[in-house]
């Protein structure tokens, strides 16, 4: 199952305005194209994780029910 990478404009528009308001605190302006690229590398990052994970899982199932 490919997985479809999301564009930067779509992973910042899909932060609510509470979230920027914190990460904003915390030093992460969105608005600034530095951070927003930051933000953006750590998102994708995290995706490609959970698409790593769930393609092992997936592979570990198929080889659990081939051993029974």
């Amino acid at each position: 199952m490919p997985s479809v990478r999301r564009s930067a404009a779509e992973i910042l528009r899909m932060v609510p305005p509470r979230d920027r308001a914190v990460l904003l605190r915390l030093g992460l302006d969105l608005n600034h194209p530095a951070d927003a690229a930051l933000f953006v590398d750590g998102v994708r990052a995290a995706d490609d994780a959970i698409a790593a994970q769930e393609r092992w899982e997936r592979a570990a199932v198929r080889r659990s029910s081939h051993t029974r």
